[in-house]
């Protein structure tokens, strides 16, 4: 491992655990820590719908395997040893399993490199200096998990693959040899090192067959970046003159679909007893993928979660993720030279498709081809390109091509830094430092209303307050509530909000309620609170920026830069800071 290198690998484990509070998407939490949060310690959580019994569309056997059992190892070991939870130590577990899992890609490009004899240290620099690795890889995203197994899956494809090869060509150097011979003995000799050649036709396969079933019940859309790999595995080590080639290509898919039922069956079971589908009155099976699928298929679903334009993959989503890479790709597929073979009808120089290369290559394409077919597209489905858009664009990053494109470098580097800077340390990300503020400051109290506007979802399991106990009807118990207003601050709505919780509550009490709202409203807000029954304390958390407010910073900062040019310069970086921020109000109510 170069130094450089090492470097990298610091930077990604302490920025994960320490550094890296952005927010990405909602669902880094909400179909992944927010179910197992609420399942092992028992603490109220936002379950969202694909987990609903009737017709789950999402798995929870690797959603266990992964953080689960890692969980309830922490639990035990801070329990042994009298060691408080709080939002910031349940995190801190959860990063550090994404973190570790992050680097089955780095393991997997490094045995890719090995098995094809090249020098893995430019690989790995490449792909462990892109912001995607570092912030998306890191974060406890399904489609995290979908990176890591198709890495593991190209690495054991391609392994198969040079096996294959080694051992076809030991085959006809011995045909030929035995063509030539003209002793029996000779002949015998030849025979018996044909027969001693190691079995190459279902290498791996039952490894690639869990991998299969594992990243099907992870992420149905697994199988589209599987569809290739898996056409080589079984297409590997033919010629296509090879008459043979339909049966073996048969019989390796066959045994290829066995080998990975056992997988299949295992997480229907799993899943099948945890959404009750067998209990002791009933017994049906669920298996989630085709729920998904199903699901996915109707336009009007995907419409409730957003419609894109067909093209958002290639145009926005991909050089968003992988910025230089997209167009060093582009240039790698080198078509006007694919033009001028076919038009020219020289054939023979087409690249092999067989190649290893040829395989990267494609395993980019088609998967961003077929995934362009669905009209709900968004950047964290990209993520499993990563490792083959590295493998295929690396050789651009070597000395020889470096002296003609000096300028390669420096733009890799500052695009991966701004990726970095504002996905890992900006976007959305005074949301956890506010949930660990909030646990603090709600510990003792008995009713916690929490409302939110312009900002993402609030993953309420990190508050870790315990679910109500039937049983326990008559004793304190603490109670959570969380509303979200959208994108939406209407003065009137929140009023009517605070104000129809305050009459929820029957005994005396002064009520506390806690607004979180993106810094540029806080004017608005404030503005109206004064002219209100509304009374506050605030806390900043800085920094924060929320895409759902968009045109308020523009308005803030021209309000900030052409409106208030008299006022002192710290009360200008004071009201900078502010807007950048996230803003945590906890409004006091008199209920009567």
């Amino acid at each position: 491992m170069s130094l450089e290198y090492g470097c990298l690998v610091a930077f990604r484990i302490l920025s994960t655990v320490f550094v890296q509070n952005g927010y990405v998407h909602p669902d880094e939490f909400f179909q992944t820590t927010e179910i197992i949060t609420g399942d092992v310690f028992g603490v109220v959580h936002d379950r969202p719908w694909e987990f609903n019994k009737d017709a789950p569309v999402r798995s929870i056997g690797l959603l266990y395997g992964i953080f689960g059992m890692p969980l309830y190892i922490a639990k035990w070991i801070f329990k042994l040893y009298k060691i408080p939870w709080n939002p910031f130590l349940l995190m801190f577990v959860f990063r550090l399993v994404t973190c570790a899992v992050s680097f089955v890609t780095d393991y997997s490009l490094y045995k890719i490199c090995k098995i094809l004899k090249l020098k893995s240290n430019r690989y790995l620099l490449l792909l462990s200096s892109s912001y995607v690795i570092i912030v998306f890889g890191t974060k406890t995203f399904t489609n995290s998990l979908e990176l890591a197994l198709v890495s593991l899956l190209l690495w054991k494809v391609v392994d198969s693959m040079t096996v294959s090869d080694k051992v076809i060509a030991a085959e006809n150097e011995i045909r030929n040899m035995y063509a030539y011979r003209t002793s029996i003995t000779d002949k015998v000799v030849m025979s018996r090192k044909l027969r001693l050649l190691p079995s190459h036709h279902f290498s791996h396969c039952l490894e690639i067959g869990t991998i299969l079933a594992v990243g099907t019940f992870n992420r149905p859309t697994f199988l589209l970046f599987a569809v290739t790999p898996i056409f080589y595995w079984v297409s590997r080590g033919f010629s296509k003159n090879d008459d043979r080639f339909v049966k073996i290509f048969n019989i390796r898919f066959i045994v290829l679909f066995l080998c990975t039922l056992p997988g299949v069956f295992a997480f229907i079971l799993i899943d099948s007893f945890y959404f009750e589908h067998i209990t002791e009155n009933k017994a049906s099976l669920v298996v989630t993928p085709l729920n998904f699928i199903k699901y996915n298929i109707k336009p009007s679903n995907l419409a409730e979660h957003g419609i894109h334009f067909r093209m958002t993959h290639a145009i926005i989503n991909t050089p968003l993720l992988f910025n230089v890479l997209t167009l060093l790709f582009l240039g790698r597929l080198q078509f006007n030279s694919l033009i001028k073979i076919i038009l020219n009808h020289h054939y023979h120089l087409l690249p092999n498709i067989y190649e290893v290369n040829t395989l990267m290559m494609a395993n980019v394409i088609i998967p961003l081809f077929l995934l362009s077919i669905f009209p709900h597209q968004e950047p964290r489905f990209l993520l499993p390109l990563l490792l083959p858009i590295v493998f295929s664009t690396s050789k651009y990053f070597s000395s020889h091509y470096l002296k003609d494109l000096k300028c390669l470098l420096p733009i890799w580097c500052f695009s991966n830094i701004i990726g970095f800077i504002f996905y890992g340390y900006l976007h959305q990300a005074g949301v956890t430092p506010m949930i660990s503020h909030l646990f603090q400051d709600i510990k003792h109290a008995s009713n916690t209303y929490v409302i939110h506007s312009h900002t993402y979802s609030i993953p309420v399991g990190l508050l870790m307050v315990p679910q109500l106990n039937e049983s326990l009807l008559y004793t304190n118990q603490r109670h959570i509530k969380v509303y979200d207003l959208g994108s939406s601050l209407d003065p009137d709505v929140l009023y009517d909000t605070v104000m129809n919780i305050s009459k929820h509550i029957t005994c005396k009490e002064e009520l506390a309620v806690y607004f979180a709202l993106s810094g540029p409203l806080i004017k608005q807000f404030e503005s109206f609170g004064n002219v209100s029954s509304l009374k506050y304390t605030k806390n900043i958390f800085f920094p924060h920026l929320s895409m759902e407010s968009l045109s308020f910073y523009f308005t803030s900062m021209i309000d900030l830069l052409y409106h208030d040019n008299n006022m002192p310069s710290y009360i200008s970086l004071t009201e900078l800071r502010d807007i950048f921020s996230l803003v945590l109000y906890k409004i006091t109510i008199k209920t009567e």
